[in-house]
């Protein structure tokens, strides 16, 4: 009995080992894109006020634009909307 465990557990060695290939083919391309996410997450953003109007043009914005695609522009249309709805009774 004793010679068919050491088969069964160099099968099962041999067969961790290839899960642990396999697994660090997968894992390695994933560490490679969450370091560079997190490297791209702290290098300074730009803001587009920052920006100089022949950029602006390149991107399709005019500097009066730039107040109606901001997040607190969103925020201030949504509270609005609901303002009004209030107001009409919709609520």
């Amino acid at each position: 009995m004793l010679p068919q465990l050491t088969n069964i557990s160099s099968e099962i060695e041999r067969e961790g080992a290839r899960l642990r290939l396999d697994l660090s083919i997968v894992l390695s391309p994933l560490k490679r894109y969450w370091r560079a996410f997190q490297e791209r997450r702290q290098s300074p953003r730009v803001d587009l006020r920052d920006l100089n109007d022949r950029d602006l043009m390149d991107i399709g914005l005019t500097r009066g634009e730039i107040d109606y695609i901001t997040p607190e522009h969103a925020v201030r249309a949504i509270r609005d909307r609901a303002a009004d709805l209030w107001s009409r009774g919709g609520m």
